[in-house]
């Protein structure tokens, strides 16, 4: 009974580990306009809820994700991440300091990254998380602000040129 015991445990391992390599990774890479129709309708227009870029351009490779956005109205945007989950530091405006790290979880990208800048009242600091996730040519993000215990969430879809 024992060794029945411990055998079932060993397949039911190997059967889980198989089962976690099976689920490859999906591939960001690529060009991705903004999709204001199938959007949060807070992100797009003069004063947005929570800014995205018009366009993401996107390379990836087994170990980093390169990002880089650009928008009309908004200074364009970069960073190299590393797919362990590494801090690493974003391009941003200057007088803006921007850290970020990703991994994935599972078929999804998360994203992480805290921006601060001084002001006359002291420091201000905002924390952003983006959860990426593909369904054929569609990249969905969904981004959440949060800033002096205060969170925000909105939705944006980009479709691949």
């Amino acid at each position: 009974m024992k060794q029945l015991v411990i055998v079932l445990g060993v397949a039911l391992t190997l059967g889980v580990q198989a089962v976690a390599l099976a689920q490859a990774r999906p591939d960001f890479s690529g060009t991705w306009k903004f999709n204001q129709a199938k959007s949060s309708p807070n992100i797009a227009g003069n004063s947005p809820d929570l800014p995205f870029p018009s366009q993401i351009v996107v390379k990836q490779t087994p170990t980093e994700l390169s990002v880089a956005g650009s928008s009309v109205r908004q200074q364009s945007s970069s960073a190299v991440f590393k797919l362990d989950g590494s801090k690493v530091t974003v391009q941003a405006p200057q007088g803006i300091s921007e850290t970020g790290e990703a991994k994935f979880e599972g078929t999804t990208v998360v994203i992480t990254s805290r921006r601060s800048f001084p002001s006359p009242a002291g420091d201000i600091v905002a924390d952003f998380k983006e959860i990426w996730s593909l369904s054929g040519n569609v990249l969905t993000i969904v981004k959440t602000r949060t800033q002096e215990g205060e969170s925000t969430s909105e939705k944006a879809v980009f479709d691949k040129m």
